[in-house]
């Protein structure tokens, strides 16, 4: 819960500060208000917001699947349900970092790079999972 709550509102302040800063006046054809990123790159902006938008949605998934449990204790939500949902959210979070953080395409594949240790890991700990589930064993003991 805390993990989503935290991604929401972190993607929902990226959102209304986006990088590269707002246009402040209306000189050279810009819009006051207008994010500087899309008039510069707009290929970039525009991965940047979709990323972000995903993120921030898969955060409000997260909360809402959670809540219900948290307040009634009865019905448990689906854990793999959870788990791709929380794996959508952390992805689109590196995506939209990596779109915004440099104007260089250089940098940001290098950010990207990242993603393959992380989908590695999470395979790992996948194919772990189902091998001890399947022994019968429990994966917190």
């Amino acid at each position: 819960m805390l993990l989503g709550i935290l991604a929401a509102s972190m993607t929902y302040q990226i959102g209304l500060k986006p990088p590269g800063g707002l246009w402040q006046d209306n000189n050279n054809g810009h819009s006051a208000g207008n994010p500087v990123l899309h008039d510069i790159i707009k290929r970039r902006y525009d991965v940047f917001f979709y990323s972000n938008s995903t993120s921030f949605m898969a955060s409000i998934v997260v909360i809402v699947l959670l809540l219900p449990w948290t307040m009634t204790h009865k019905r448990k939500p689906p854990l793999w349900l959870m788990h791709m949902a929380i794996l959508l959210d952390m992805l689109s979070l590196l995506v939209a970092y990596a779109a915004g953080s440099t104007r260089k395409w250089e940098t940001s594949r290098n950010v990207m790079f990242i993603i393959i240790p992380v989908l590695l890991y999470i395979a790992i700990y996948a194919v772990a999972s189902v091998l001890v589930l399947k022994e019968g064993r429990s994966c917190w003991t």
